[in-house]
């Protein structure tokens, strides 16, 4: 298992300097700030409204909440039907939907640039007047019991649900189950959901991502109706949850799942915040370990071993610490030698990578960038991580700029710092008797709640 030379990298012709976009930025009447990006490829606007009202938001009498509302919103206004919204969206050739993540409840809005105002006006009925009528909200229900119901059908669900809990700790609202329990969803009426929703919507504390081809002057008296129609409240900004995590002890977890012909597998600790001054260097960090095809680890255990189809790793980035996590569905039989693969590569990583690995991972990040903003949908995803992390307009560059001055000995520091190999905690949902070699381990039910046992 020494580490993979990475002869046939890229060759060089000198250092890219790709052209990163150009980021506007304008606050509107109401205090909701706007970053845009100009693109004319494509006659065609897309925007994100991020709200904060996440999973992260959500109490445990909550549980589910955040996702149920998302949904909810999408069923029509005070105006419009649940079809008649569809109808109206569909004749503007508009794609609008609502979904959350852990830090926002987030409305995305696709439409061709002569349609950008009516669609704009449909924005602001499903954010400001949502219908929450009972009969859409009986539907939204029903879907959601059926997803709890059917929430061990799949392993890799199962995974990471569980993975989870033992981040983040049961009694923190990133550890439960973005779905809800049934209890919960059983629970949420019309004020339950309106009360939720109303404490999401300070434009103060919102962010909108926009690209297209319009310019801020443009922008703002395109958008200024919208700041009409939703005043901020008075007062201060209500201060965003900051989730405290509980980690569980390392060791072995396990879903039993008899006769699985593959186990899902996920190792890994708790890490860093996005604050922290190393963060941006550890998806660099991270590139030759477990971040690209030719990595060490998915070369190990895919084409040496015969293991897995894929095997990546990956430091996640959130306003709170996140965990680092390697993640593979492997054969079942292979289940034991691949956790003790993946620490013995970890382990070996804590002396950095090579010199050939900073080359490729710095010529392959270079390349990529050439290419990384070609779409519309690249573009807003990087004007959404600017503005939810604070990073700077030229991160891509800076995180470049960070590989080359650290260097392998740099790198071994900073593995040094964030890796833990010796107190992984490492989850199995899979065949348990395949497992019988790494014994002792924790039996965990489907929702990560440890079994008794005998």
């Amino acid at each position: 298992m020494s580490p993979v030379d990475r002869t046939r990298a890229p060759a060089r012709s000198g250092p890219l300097s790709p052209r990163l976009p150009r980021l506007e930025r304008t606050t509107l009447s109401n205090g909701l700030r706007v970053a845009s990006s100009h693109w004319n490829a494509t006659p065609e606007t897309l925007i994100e409204l991020a709200l904060p009202g996440g999973r992260a938001a959500e109490t445990p009498e909550e549980q589910g909440l955040a996702s149920f509302v998302a949904r909810a919103l999408t069923e029509g206004t005070r105006r419009h039907s649940t079809l008649e919204l569809l109808d109206a969206l569909d004749f503007l050739g508009a794609d609008l939907r609502a979904g959350t993540d852990d830090t926002s409840l987030v409305l995305s809005l696709r439409v061709l640039d002569r349609h950008l105002e009516p669609a704009l006006e449909i924005l602001a009925d499903v954010l400001l007047e949502p219908r929450f009528d009972a009969e859409s909200l009986e539907r939204v229900r029903k879907l959601r019991l059926a997803s709890i119901a059917t929430r061990g059908d799949e392993a890799a669900r199962v995974a990471h649900h569980v993975w989870d809990r033992l981040i983040h700790g049961a009694s923190s609202s990133l550890g439960r189950s973005a779905l809800g329990t049934e209890t919960t969803v059983r629970s949420f009426d019309e004020a339950r959901l309106r009360q939720f929703h109303a404490k999401s919507l300070d434009p103060r504390a919102a962010q909108l991502a926009i690209v297209g081809r319009w310019t801020p002057d443009e922008l703002r008296t395109r958008l200024e109706p919208l700041a009409r129609r939703w005043s901020a409240p008075k007062g201060p900004i209500l201060p965003q949850n900051q989730p405290v995590s509980a980690p569980a002890a390392p060791g072995l977890y396990v879903v039993d799942r008899p006769d699985a012909p593959q186990t899902e597998l996920r190792l890994g600790h708790l890490s860093v915040a996005v604050s922290d001054p190393d963060a941006l260097a550890l998806s660099a960090l991270n590139y030759p370990l477990g971040g690209v095809f030719t990595s060490r680890i998915n070369l190990e255990l895919r084409e040496k071993k015969g293991y897995t189809y894929g095997a990546r790793s990956d430091f996640e980035l959130a306003p709170w610490p996140a965990p680092f996590t390697v993640g593979a569905a492997v054969h079942a039989q292979h289940t034991a030698d691949s956790i003790t693969t993946v620490r013995a590569l970890l382990e070996q990583y804590l002396a950095g990578p090579t010199q050939a690995e900073v080359d490729f991972t710095r010529d392959s990040l270079e390349q990529a960038l050439a290419r990384q903003f070609e779409t519309p949908a690249s573009r807003l995803a990087f004007v959404r991580r600017v503005q939810l992390f604070g990073w700077p307009d030229d991160y891509p560059l800076l995180r470049l700029r960070q590989l080359v001055e650290l260097g392998p000995t740099g790198l071994a520091s900073l593995a040094q710092r964030h890796l833990r190999p010796s107190s992984l905690i490492v989850l199995a949902v899979g065949d348990a008797r395949q497992l019988s070699s790494l014994a002792p381990f924790t039996p965990l039910d489907i929702d990560g709640a440890p079994l008794a046992t005998s």
